[in-house]
C-alpha cells in the first residue's frame, strides 16, 4: 500500500484501542523505505520521518486531543507538504479538516494475535490504490 501512495496523501486510522494502528504505520514506513524506528506519538502527538528518497512520513496520534488548534494547524501544514504521506491515528478528532483525497482504515482488535482492517477511499487517487490492493 505504501508504494501506491503518492505524496501528498492522507491515511486516516480509526478504530479500536489496540487495533493495530501504530503497527500499520510502522509497516507503511517500511514500505516507504524509512529505516528510522517508528514509535507511537501518543505523548508527543506528532513524529516525522524521512526516507532516503525524500518522502516524509508525518505520523500523528490524536487520541489525547479534543480540539487543539495548534496541533490542527500543524496537521494542516503537513497535509500541504507535497513530499508527505500523513498518517493520523484517531483521525475522527480531526474530521472537520480532512482531505478530499484520502484512505480511511478502520482497525479492529479481534484477539491478541489477530487484527482486521477495513479500507475505504475518498478521491481518485484513493480509489486507484484500493483497486490495486484488490488485485
Amino acid at each position: 500500500m505504501a508504494k501506491l501512495c503518492s505524496p501528498p496523501f492522507l491515511i486516516e486510522l480509526v478504530g479500536d484501542l489496540g487495533g493495530g494502528k501504530t503497527a500499520l504505520v510502522k509497516a507503511i514506513a517500511k514500505g516507504l523505505g524509512i529505516t528510522q524506528t517508528v514509535t507511537s506519538p501518543s505523548y508527543n502527538i506528532h513524529r516525522s520521518y524521512s526516507s532516503s528518497e525524500g518522502t516524509k512520513l508525518e505520523h500523528f496520534d490524536l487520541y489525547r486531543l479534543n480540539d487543539d488548534e495548534i496541533v490542527q494547524n500543524e496537521l494542516i501544514d503537513a497535509l500541504a507538504d507535497d513530499k508527505a504521506i500523513v498518517c493520523v491515528e484517531w483521525a475522527q478528532h480531526f474530521a472537520g479538516h480532512s482531505s478530499d483525497n484520502r484512505l480511511t482504515i478502520e482497525c479492529h482488535y479481534e484477539s491478541p494475535s489477530s487484527r482486521r482492517y477495513e479500507i475505504s477511499g475518498f478521491g481518485k487517487a484513493a480509489q486507484t490504490i484500493i483497486s490495486e490492493l484488490k488485485r
